[in-house]
C-alpha cells in the first residue's frame, strides 16, 4: 500500500490511466474504489480534496509501483517548492 501525500490530480490520474494494472483507492470507511474501472469514483477523486493526512493506494501490477514512486517524489518537491 502507498500513502499519498501530495495531490497533483491532473499528475495522478495521468499515472492512474499509464498503469498496467488496478488502481486502488481505499476509503476512509473501510471500501475500496479501482480508480481506473470505476468512473464514477473517478469522478469523484478528481472533485475532492486530499485529505490533509493524505491517502492510500495500492496497485495489482507490482511494476505499477515504480510509476506512483516517481510520482510521489516529484509531486513533494513540487508542493516544496511552492511554499
Amino acid at each position: 500500500m502507498l500513502r499519498i501525500q501530495y495531490l497533483d490530480k491532473d499528475r495522478f490520474m495521468q499515472q492512474v490511466a499509464a498503469s498496467r494494472g488496478s488502481v486502488l483507492l481505499h476509503l476512509a470507511n473501510g471500501e475500496t474504489c479501482d480508480l481506473k474501472k470505476d468512473s464514477a469514483a473517478t469522478e469523484l477523486f478528481q472533485m475532492m480534496d486530499a485529505p490533509s493526512k493524505g491517502f492510500d493506494i495500492s496497485v495489482t501490477d507490482p511494476a505499477d509501483v515504480t510509476g506512483f514512486l516517481h510520482y510521489m517524489l516529484e509531486a513533494g518537491r513540487r508542493e516544496r517548492a511552492a511554499c
